[in-house]
């Protein structure tokens, strides 16, 4: 028997399945947790298979496709676990008085789902947090510390990339207008958007790997915004004066910027940097690490 066969064509069918499945809307948000968790099984599965075909060996065979049938079954099992946790919104506040906070660094992961980081108006003294498509109030925890004047937030608090209950997340962070805030993101096959207009960003450094970034500069400016990684397209939006200089070190990258950013000498033998002038100090945007697309875009002048 020509196992090999047999076994991709499993692995294909079982694909089709969930992705229509998916795509009409019959699988909830985290479906794919198990396949990034669980794919060294399937792995060697295809192994035992090319493994049987080459010594003609009817066991090994059985045995790759035992293990595909036991993937596929632990995937559908999976999926009826999860699917009622995964549709429950989770919200939680952190107090911004008790003890008194005065800048918040916060450090945010997503996998295969959404992140957003934004002002609130509405909210005073308060970060609201929201989670929904995770697989149980576990997997919405965070950690916070304080002391100083200072806060730290990690959100959520139980993350690795394989874990199942994570990926497909939504995470939303609302911070309190003229919040002084540093903030660190990690995306791995996410969209993330950091809404920093009506906040007070101090530095903005963004872990960005097969995702989508973008980053909303007001008025109150950070310092330095920091991109690396790969295989993703960035988005930042500057005000229509705001001066800047932005540095990629990787030739691998697509840049579109404004016409007011022209190319300039740099000390570096491998980056490139354009800048744009205005009036007070500019921001520093690095673009680290190759296949990245780059877009910058100007806000333009309300109308008085």
């Amino acid at each position: 028997m020509r196992f090999g066969k047999i076994v991709i064509g499993i692995l294909l069918a079982g694909l089709g399945v969930l992705l229509l499945a998916q795509t009409l809307g019959y699988l909830p948000a985290g479906v794919w947790p198990w396949l990034v968790k669980f794919w060294p099984y399937l792995l060697l599965a295809f192994g035992f298979a090319l493994l049987a075909n080459a010594l003609k060996n009817v066991v090994i065979g059985v045995i790759a496709v035992a293990l595909v049938i036991v993937c596929v079954a632990f995937g559908a099992f999976w999926i009826s676990l999860y699917t009622k946790t995964t549709k429950t919104e989770h919200m939680t506040s952190i107090d911004l008085d008790r003890p008194p906070v005065r800048a918040v660094t916060v450090q945010a992961r997503t996998v295969a789902g959404s992140l957003t980081v934004s002002v609130d108006p509405a909210a005073r003294h308060a970060i609201v947090l929201n989670a929904h498509g995770v697989a149980g109030e576990e997997f919405a925890a965070h950690r916070w510390s304080a002391s100083a004047g200072s806060g730290l937030l990690v959100w959520p608090a139980r993350f690795r990339i394989t874990e199942p209950g994570l990926v497909g997340g939504t995470f939303r962070v609302r911070a309190p207008p003229r919040t002084a805030i540093r903030l660190g993101v990690a995306s791995y096959f996410a969209s993330t958007t950091a809404d920093l207009r009506g906040l007070r960003p101090e530095q903005c450094d963004v872990r960005a790997v097969g995702s989508s970034v973008r980053i909303l500069i007001g008025p109150d400016r950070p310092s330095k915004i920091h991109v690396h990684g790969s295989l993703s397209n960035i988005e930042i939006r500057l005000p229509a004066s705001c001066p800047a200089r932005i540095e990629c070190t990787s030739p691998l990258v697509l840049r579109s910027l404004p016409d007011d950013f022209a190319e300039r000498s740099t000390a570096s033998a491998h980056g490139k940097e354009w800048a744009a002038d205005g009036p007070g100090k500019p921001v520093s945007i690095v673009i680290e690490g190759p296949l990245m697309r780059v877009r910058v875009v100007r806000e333009p002048v309300k109308a008085l």
